[in-house]
């Protein structure tokens, strides 16, 4: 079983960027993303979540999504939940951190 620390990527509140969330340490070469479960964000020690995201696709082992929104100084958590082609259901999740410069 391959486990991954999350990752920490940046932005500043006024922006909306495109990220995306790579799954194929998780999968077999020849698997595949069949669908989005679902895509939901946390602020990291409680509180509601003030991003928007949107826009969610797959390419094959990847999920690409925009994000907008989010609070100077603040971390969030942002987790991915996919159905495979070999049938798995995995989560992956990432830190983002907003830093207004």
């Amino acid at each position: 079983m391959a486990v991954t620390a999350p990752e920490y990527v940046e932005k500043q509140s006024g922006e909306t960027r495109t990220y995306t969330m790579d799954f194929s340490n998780l999968m077999a070469s020849d698997e595949t993303i069949a669908s989005i479960t679902s895509v939901t964000s946390e602020l990291r020690g409680g509180g509601t979540t003030d991003l928007t995201i949107t826009g969610e696709a797959i390419s094959s082992q990847t999920v690409t999504m925009k994000i907008a929104g989010g609070t100077d100084r603040k971390v969030y958590r942002i987790e991915v939940t996919i159905v495979t082609s070999g049938t798995q259901i995995l989560i992956g999740d990432g830190m983002l951190r907003i830093m207004d410069k």
